[in-house]
C-alpha cells in the first residue's frame, strides 16, 4: 500500500476517534419539539370529536364511595425477585424503586484518587449520592408536593391538584410480596372524595418482570359536572452516580415515534415543554437504564417538563415525563378510565421485549447490524466462561480468525509493495514531469507483478466498522456495567483507573509499527506516525476498558501474526512480458 495513502487512513481514523472524544455526537435522530407539537395538533379535533366516548369507558354508577381516612400515611412495600418498591400512601405515589440485581456505585482504585486532573477523565471514586443498599435508585423525589411518579395532576387546576398530592389513599394490601414462579399480584389505592372526585389507582406486579401494570380510574361522586385535563405524571431522572467514561451517551427523554427512536435535549425543555402524540412509549433514559411508559388508551398523549434546581454542579434541569389526556366533562356518576404499561428498569434486550411496544429500541447502536450480532455472540462466549473479560479476549481472537485470510493476503500485497520500491523510485524519476505517464507505468508495473496497492489498506479499512461498533456496543452494553476482570479492573464498562490498558495498548501499538514493512517513507510522515500511539494512548484513557481490552488483545494477535508473516520469504520478483 502507497505510503501516502496508509498515511492518510491512519489519521483519519485518528481524526474521528479524537473528534469523538473531545466532541460527542448529537443524540440519534434528534427532531425538533415544533415537529410533534404540530403532530398534536392534526390530532386534536379528532380527539376532541372522541369526548363523549372517553367518558364511557367504563361506566358504574355502583362503586362504593370511601367512608374515611387514615390519620396517618404509611408505606406499601413491594418486593419481587427484580426490586423493592414503595408506595406512599400519601399521594398515592411511588415514593422509591430500588433495582435489587444492580449497584448504585461500585469503587475501584484510580490514579483520579491522586491526581486531580486525571478524574475528569477517570470519574469520581465516590458517588454524589449513596442510596439504599448501594442499589440502583430508579426515583429521585426531588419535588416533593410539585412532581410526583404516579401522581395524578390537573392542568388549569392547581388546588384540586394539591388536594390530592396530600389526600392520603387507603389501601387493599400493606405488603406485597411475590417469588419467583409465584401469579402477579394486585395494588388497589383510593383516594378519599376531593372536590366531588376520587381516584382509584390500581397497579399489578410480576415476579421476574420489570413491567407494571397500572390502570387509572377518576370518579365523579357529586352533583355536578367536572371539566378536567388529567395529567398523569410516571418518572424522573433517577438517582445519579459516576458515570465514568459514559458522557457521550444520550441522557433524557427520548420516545418512539412511527417506529423510530428520537431523543430530545433535556435543556431544550426549559424553553417549551415537549408535547407528543401518537408514540408508542416516551420515558427517560441514561447509558443503562430507562423509565418509559407506553399508553394503552388510543388519546392518550405525553409530555416532557424539566424543573430547575440548584445541584452540587450548580443550576440543574430536573426532567420529568408523562401523559395527558384530552379535556373531559365528567358527568356525576361517571368515571374516566386510562390503562398503562410502566417499566423502571435495565436496557436488557429480553427484558424490554416482555414489555414490547419496540422498547428495546432505547438501546441504540451505531452500526447496529454488527454491534447487535457482536453483543449476542459476546453473551454467548459469557454463558460458558462466566467472566466477561475473558470473553472480551475470546471474541476478538474469534474477530481476528475470521479476517485472518484478508489479513494475511493484505500483509503479502504490503511486503511485494515494499520489494516494487526501488523501481517505483525510478519511475518517479523518470516521469517527475509526466504526471499522466507515471500512473500509466505504475499500473502496468502492478499489473505486470499482480499487486494491489490498496490489498494492505482492505483489511485495516475492514477493521473500522468492527471496532466502532463494538465501541457503541461496550460502551452502552449493561450486561458490562460492574463486571471485573482481573485485579484493578472491577468495571469492563468504565476507563482503566490505573491506565494499564491504555498504556498496554500504545506499547503494542508502536511494537506493530516498527515490524510492519513501509517501505520508504519521508522524516515527516516517520515523525507522524511515530507520534500515533502515543496519541491514540490518551484517547484511550476514557474509554471503557472493556474495549480497551479488545484493542489490546487485538494488536497481541497482530504482534503474533506480523512475526510469522516476516518470516515467510516471497518469491523473488520477476518481471513477466
Amino acid at each position: 500500500m502507497d505510503q501516502k495513502t496508509l498515511l492518510a487512513i491512519v489519521l483519519s481514523i485518528g481524526i474521528i476517534i479524537g473528534w469523538s472524544w473531545l466532541f460527542p455526537p448529537p443524540p440519534p435522530k434528534k427532531k425538533p419539539i415544533a415537529d410533534n407539537t404540530t403532530i398534536q395538533k392534526e390530532e386534536t379535533s379528532s380527539l376532541e370529536s372522541k369526548k363523549e366516548e372517553l367518558v364511557a369507558i367504563p361506566v358504574q354508577t355502583d362503586l362504593p364511595a370511601v367512608q374515611g381516612e387514615s390519620a396517618l400515611a404509611k408505606d406499601i412495600v413491594v418486593e419481587t425477585d427484580y426490586y423493592r418498591a414503595v408506595i406512599d400512601t400519601r399521594g398515592g405515589v411511588l415514593k422509591s424503586l430500588l433495582l435489587k440485581n444492580y449497584q448504585h456505585f461500585k469503587s475501584g482504585i484510580s490514579l483520579g484518587r491522586w491526581i486531580p486532573f486525571l478524574e475528569s477523565m477517570l470519574g469520581k471514586t465516590t458517588p454524589e449520592f449513596r442510596t439504599e443498599d448501594n442499589l440502583v435508585q430508579m426515583i429521585k423525589a426531588d419535588f416533593v408536593n410539585k412532581v410526583n411518579t404516579l401522581g395524578v395532576r390537573f392542568d388549569e387546576n392547581p388546588s384540586l391538584s394539591k388536594l390530592f398530592f396530600q389526600a392520603i389513599y387507603s389501601s387493599d394490601q400493606d405488603h406485597i410480596q411475590i417469588d419467583s414462579g409465584t401469579s402477579p399480584q394486585t395494588l388497589v389505592l383510593r383516594s378519599p372524595v376531593r372536590d366531588g372526585v376520587e381516584i382509584i389507582k390500581t397497579l399489578q406486579f410480576y415476579a421476574s418482570d420489570y413491567s407494571i401494570d397500572y390502570e387509572v380510574s377518576l370518579v365523579n361522586r357529586g352533583d355536578a359536572i367536572h371539566p378536567l385535563k388529567v395529567q398523569h405524571v410516571f418518572g424522573e431522572g433517577r438517582v445519579k452516580e459516576p458515570l465514568r467514561g459514559q458522557g457521550r451517551a444520550h441522557i433524557g427523554p427520548v420516545y418512539v415515534y412511527n417506529g423510530e427512536l428520537e431523543t430530545v435535549d433535556t435543556d431544550d425543555l426549559e424553553l417549551e415543554p415537549g408535547r407528543i402524540s401518537q408514540m408508542e412509549w416516551l420515558g427517560l433514559e441514561d447509558s443503562f437504564f430507562i423509565s418509559a411508559a407506553a399508553g394503552l388508551s388510543q388519546t392518550n398523549r405525553g409530555f416532557f417538563e424539566v424543573y430547575p434546581y440548584e445541584g452540587k454542579e450548580g443550576r440543574e434541569l430536573k426532567p420529568i415525563f408523562g401523559m395527558s389526556l384530552p379535556p373531559v366533562d365528567l358527568n356525576p356518576g361517571k368515571q374516566i378510565k386510562s390503562s398503562f404499561k410502566l417499566y423502571y428498569g435495565p436496557k436488557v434486550e429480553k427484558e424490554m421485549m416482555k414489555f414490547g411496544h419496540n422498547l428495546f429500541l432505547s438501546h441504540d447502536l451505531t452500526l447496529e447490524i454488527l454491534a447487535k450480532p457482536l453483543l449476542d455472540i459476546l453473551a454467548w462466549i459469557y454463558s460458558y466462561v462466566g467472566n466477561y473479560g475473558v470473553s472480551i479476549i475470546f471474541l476478538t481472537i474469534l474477530v481476528r480468525a475470521v479476517l485472518f485470510p484478508l489479513t494475511y493476503k493484505g500483509s503479502k500485497s504490503m511486503k511485494r509493495m515494499q520489494q516494487l520500491q526501488p523501481k517505483m523510485l525510478k519511475l518517479r524519476e523518470k516521469y517527475k514531469d509526466k504526471k499522466e505517464k507515471l500512473n500509466q507505468e505504475m499500473m502496468g508495473l502492478y499489473k505486470r507483478h499482480k499487486v494491489n496497492p490498496m490489498g494492505g489498506c482492505f483489511p485495516m479499512l475492514l477493521q473500522l466498522p468492527i471496532f466502532f461498533a463494538l465501541y457503541s456496543a461496550l460502551s452502552t452494553a449493561v450486561e458490562l456495567r460492574h463486571e471485573p476482570f482481573v485485579a484493578w479492573i472491577v468495571d469492563l464498562s468504565a476507563p482503566d483507573g490505573l491506565l494499564v490498558t491504555p498504556i498496554l495498548m500504545g506499547i503494542s501499538m508502536y511494537m506493530i509499527q516498527k515490524m510492519t514493512p513501509t517501505g520508504m517513507m519521508d522524516p515527516t510522515q516517520a515523525k507522524i506516525m511515530g507520534m500515533l500511539p502515543i496519541v491514540f494512548t490518551f484517547f484511550t484513557f476514557t474509554f471503557p476498558t472493556g474495549l480497551t481490552l479488545y484493542w489490546v488483545t487485538s494488536n497481541i494477535i497482530s504482534f503474533g501474526q506480523q512475526f510469522i508473516i516476516n518470516r515467510i520469504k516471497l518469491p523473488d520478483l520477476v518481471e513477466e512480458s
